[in-house]
């Protein structure tokens, strides 16, 4: 099974489970479960055009499901979207995770991470936040914020382990998490894009930059 499908299996898993009871869409045993196509659909949509470009109404209609069945599962838009990308930084997560962990040097392996993040572009998170923050709670932003903070919480583990062994200079791991993730933000916009032939040589001189920076002089 692909990685990316175990995943969000995986984080589907953990959401709530509810009874059958009388209303509730049905599901053909060979089909994706429907909560699982909409949240699926909905963080892709979400971070492809934004949160104000979207409705439920167009949501559902990529789905193949009705405007009804969305309000089955998620009280309203806001609801949706905070559990949409909860799900998306749920799998960033253990995508990230997957490639931190995996073998070879520290500076390799964030051209992985890097790579990967500049191969899928899309939205970025405090964009999408600053337009939907009038609809969100403060639980959504909580909700939001703890799931991404899991991101930082990796890549500063890796950090911080790089600094016991002389490959990077001593300092805040946290911090070198934030500005390795600012600069992975920067390979989204079109004008770096346009700088490089290919992602992968954007990919090696954004972690050069961070590199020049942060390892061991």
């Amino acid at each position: 099974m692909h990685e990316t499908q175990k995943w969000s299996d995986l984080y589907m898993s953990k959401q709530k489970r509810v009874s059958r009871t009388p209303g509730r869409p049905k599901l053909n045993e060979q089909e994706m479960p429907i909560q699982k196509v909409i949240i699926q659909t909905a963080a892709k949509t979400f971070m492809e055009q934004g949160y104000e470009a979207i409705s439920l109404q167009q949501i559902a209609a990529i789905c193949g499901v009705t405007k009804a069945t969305i309000y089955y599962y998620y009280s309203n838009k806001a609801e949706l979207f905070t559990a949409a990308i909860e799900f998306m930084l749920t799998i960033a997560h253990k995508a990230t995770k997957s490639l931190m962990d995996s073998e070879g040097h520290l500076r390799d392996r964030l051209e992985r991470v890097a790579y990967v993040k500049i191969a899928q572009p899309h939205s970025d998170l405090e964009t999408m936040l600053k337009e939907a923050e009038k609809q969100l709670s403060e639980e959504h932003i909580q909700r939001i914020r703890s799931a991404e903070h899991m991101l930082y919480d990796l890549l500063a583990q890796h950090f911080e382990e790089a600094m016991e062994q002389g490959q990077l200079q001593s300092g805040s791991p946290m911090l070198l998490a934030h500005a390795f993730s600012s600069l992975l933000m920067m390979g989204n916009r079109d004008s770096a894009r346009q700088l490089f032939s290919s992602h992968e040589q954007l990919a090696a001189s954004i972690v050069d930059l961070f590199w020049q920076g942060a390892m061991k002089k």
